[in-house]
């Protein structure tokens, strides 16, 4: 990944630096799924057992490209996991009153299994997508207080884009900081969102 990001960064990011960092992403991304095609399989399941609730098939889509793209991330597990499946089912919740309650469980228990099993960098990445796209979705859609929904999206979708963004600029991959501090800090914001969500404080 490292050297396609910093071909693509040589050729100015050019269209076709651009095409040719597609495409060799994509021949890295196919030749992941031959190595792990059990949880390739894994988390097609998931995605069209997602179907049946009525979840955004745009949004689906988006979840199992991202998901299938990163399976290099697994390094030498053949399965996602228990702990990677809760983490994709939040980041494709509904937004709603009980949404909220519904992600911290998700990801309570999926610490709890991380914790207890073998770490991979797809859960890492699993979890922190997870938690951008839920929690920016709920607080656009449901929440109606102005402030929430920008501390929301200053506190999770911002810290994604400098990401992205850095990955481009510097050509290399960069893990993604969550100090304990900010991590507190969010866990007492989705409290928050989730108690107003339980109190009916929402759009309608």
């Amino acid at each position: 990944m490292d050297q396609a990001l910093a071909e693509l960064r040589r050729s100015r990011w050019t269209p076709g630096g651009w095409a040719a960092f597609l495409r060799r992403c994509g021949t890295r991304s196919a030749e992941q799924v031959r190595l792990h095609p059990r949880a390739a399989l894994e988390v097609t399941v998931l995605h069209l057992a997602l179907l049946a609730p009525g979840c955004s098939r745009l949004r689906l889509t988006a979840s199992w490209t991202m998901a299938i793209a990163h399976l290099g991330l697994l390094g030498p597990s053949r399965s996602i996991g228990l702990s990677d499946a809760l983490s994709l089912l939040r980041a494709n919740l509904p937004a709603g009153r009980w949404s909220p309650l519904i992600a911290i469980g998700t990801d309570v228990a999926d610490g709890w299994l991380a914790r207890r099993m073998t770490a991979t960098g797809f859960g890492a990445y699993a979890d922190g997508v997870a938690d951008v796209a839920f929690w920016t979705r709920q607080v656009w859609a449901r929440e109606p207080s102005t402030r929430l929904r920008v501390a929301a999206t200053g506190a999770w979708l911002l810290p994604l884009l400098w990401i992205a963004s850095a990955y481009f600029a510097s050509g290399r991959t960069i893990d993604y900081p969550r100090p304990l501090l900010v991590r507190r800090m969010m866990a007492g914001l989705q409290c928050l969102l989730a108690a107003r969500a339980l109190t009916g404080r929402l759009k309608e």
